[in-house]
């Protein structure tokens, strides 16, 4: 019986539980994809005598009694602890990813996406998610930004439809992950983050969670943070360009408009934007509005509308924030008093008096 105890690209080492001993699986063995999967989900491994490999679950927690070692060092608490002064980001890579509309000046008062941030969309079915964001993505690769869509809903023949409406997408890097849902969906995503994007645009959160859980075994929780540790890693710059990710995810709602999903989601996310009708469904106005943003502003709306293209209305957008200046300026100045017009300094006062 063995249990994964170093794997790379090209090599995987098992350890026999029983002597120690170890065993090597290079990439061009054709249970290499197998005992990958089976250390990811932390399966123990068996070599029949006819040389199959099977998997079962680590019932004698093989895998947790190597975790109970290493955690056994005492952990220096003085290494944790750092200063913005120590940090030693290069400020090149803290620069707004900019889509050249007024888009960037919606998303924060930087201008753009910010690096190493998490955006969530969520909205009604119809509306426009997918496009609209993808229009962004182009648009922010045009400014020369390295971009990435990972899509698991769509295939290519719903984007070659799609490109005859939109012909300017033609050249957006696209991951179709349900081409791989036979293989090792898993180490696709990793492989693929890990070249390092200025910005990567998901569809949705839900069904790449689905895809990599039923192709690799693994449980609902323990994809969810798998995915999530990916961000996390790529949001830090943990990839082979030393870039700094920024995630832009579309959500899945239930019936109830409400998202099913671990709370982590909710507490690393950066901005959720709603992209969802004014009025009547599929009658109605076209917006996107922030009900949280770390980066810029909430609860104003940048309507935009879907035809040959994609049109953000820019012109509504500026006079309302004009606006809505006016009435904050207004707000706040010094409410008019009526007493400083009847009332009459004490001076007139007493000479009043007097006659």
């Amino acid at each position: 019986m063995y249990i994964v105890e170093k794997q790379t690209k090209k090599t995987i080492t098992l350890k026999n539980v029983n002597n120690n001993t170890t065993k090597t699986v290079s990439s061009d063995d054709k249970y290499f994809v197998k005992v990958q999967q089976a250390g990811k989900a932390k399966r123990t491994i068996n070599y029949t005598p006819s040389g199959r490999v099977t998997t079962s679950k680590d019932y004698r927690g093989h895998y947790n009694k190597a975790v109970t070692k290493s955690k056994a060092k005492k952990f220096n608490a003085a290494s944790a602890i750092t200063t913005m002064a120590k940090l030693n980001i290069d400020s090149d890579s803290l620069k707004p990813i900019m889509t050249n509309t007024v888009f960037d000046k919606f998303m924060s008062n930087e201008g753009g996406f910010l690096p190493g941030t998490n955006v969530m969309a969520a909205g009604a079915p119809g509306v426009g998610k997918t496009t609209v964001l993808l229009e962004l993505l182009e648009g922010a690769q045009k400014n020369n930004h390295k971009v990435l869509f990972i899509s698991a809903e769509m295939n290519k023949m719903d984007m070659a439809r799609y490109s005859k409406r939109f012909p300017n997408w033609a050249n957006l890097p696209i991951l179709f992950l349900n081409e791989f849902a036979d293989e090792c969906p898993q180490c696709v995503v990793e492989s693929v983050i890990n070249e390092g994007w200025d910005l990567i645009l998901t569809d949705s959160y839900t069904e790449v969670n689905d895809t990599v859980k039923e192709a690799c075994n693994l449980t609902r929780s323990k994809t969810e943070k798998w995915f999530l540790d990916l961000m996390i890693r790529n949001n830090e710059g943990n990839n082979k360009a030393k870039i700094f990710t920024t995630f832009v995810t579309i959500l899945q709602l239930s019936k109830g408009g409400v998202f099913v999903g671990s709370n982590k989601l909710k507490h690393m996310t950066s901005a959720m934007m709603d992209i969802n009708w004014e009025g009547g469904e599929n009658s109605g106005q076209r917006y996107m509005e922030f009900t949280k943003n770390r980066c810029g502003n909430v609860g104003q709306k940048l309507y935009f509308t879907l035809g040959e293209g994609v049109k953000l209305d820019g012109d509504r957008f500026y006079k309302e924030l004009e606006y809505k200046k006016i009435l904050e300026e207004e707000n706040n100045s010094k409410d008019f008093d009526w007493d400083d017009v009847f009332n009459t300094p004490s001076e007139e006062v007493e000479e009043t008096n007097e006659i």
